[in-house]
């Protein structure tokens, strides 16, 4: 269903035995016994004051007191994501430029210390990318 998109934002906190959150923007107070039961039920509120689909509506939630934990697990992931990337890059000019000088792939493994089976695997991935 296509449609109109609302984002909120949405703060819970535990309380006893359930989350309450909040979705200060509209003035909506809500709980759930599960985050994933919280955001559903902030996603059902918040359709319902706009008129809007469901499907049409995403919550961000935000945990009270542990937000700064939260965001720098979240930034530590996107900077893994990121290396990761800049390695596969480095490692398939690395494993052409040493094969390229003559280098067997059990040299090119020697010197990057992986196997030569991932040397074969980037070698062939690099030739089908060129």
């Amino acid at each position: 269903m296509t449609g109109e998109r609302h984002h909120y934002e949405a703060w819970c906190e535990r309380d006893g035995r359930a989350w309450s959150v909040d979705v200060p923007d509209l003035r909506i107070h809500t709980f759930g016994h599960t985050l994933g039961e919280t955001e559903e039920m902030a996603r059902d509120a918040v359709a319902g004051v706009l008129g809007a689909p469901i499907e049409n509506v995403t919550i961000s939630l935000h945990v009270q007191g542990v937000e700064d934990q939260l965001s720098e697990a979240r930034e530590a992931r996107e900077a893994k994501t990121q290396a990761v990337e800049r390695e596969r890059e480095a490692l398939g000019r690395a494993v052409s430029a040493l094969l390229d000088a003559g280098a067997s792939q059990r040299d090119a493994a020697l010197l990057l210390g992986i196997s030569h089976q991932r040397i074969s695997q980037i070698s062939s991935a690099t030739r089908t990318a060129v």
